[in-house]
């Protein structure tokens, strides 16, 4: 089991570890995340999925029985917990070619530069 680490989060303690993030977000399906239409410009990477952050962290503290709405807290928290945790965090625009954005600096098949020329043409 993983330590747990301590962060302040609007003036409350939370206590919490990558363990239960894995946990708790395996409970979620992709319809529960933003629909056609809603954009997020930072995303946590988790089992190859992205997930906007904001919304990752907003389930984490329900599951975790923390009174938070997702107003309660900005994009710096949620990338400043996650990190702290060790997770992956991508920017991008919106949910629309994003993977665009990162092809050169990824490699979807172990070839960074043959994957953007697939990409592109």
């Amino acid at each position: 089991m993983e330590e747990k680490k301590e962060f302040t989060l609007r003036g409350k303690k939370i206590t919490i570890c990558k363990d239960d993030v894995l946990k708790i977000l395996s409970k979620y399906k992709e319809e529960s995340y933003p629909q056609k239409g809603q954009t997020s410009n930072y995303y946590l990477v988790l089992e190859g999925k992205l997930i906007p952050i904001k919304k990752a962290l907003l389930f984490v503290l329900e599951d975790l029985r923390h009174d938070f709405t997702i107003l309660d807290f900005v994009t710096h928290d949620a990338v400043r917990i996650f990190r702290a945790l060790g997770f992956p965090i991508v920017v991008g625009k919106g949910n629309k070619n994003l993977l665009k954005s990162f092809i050169g600096s990824l490699s979807l098949q172990g070839n960074a530069i043959e994957d953007k020329k697939n990409i592109y043409e």
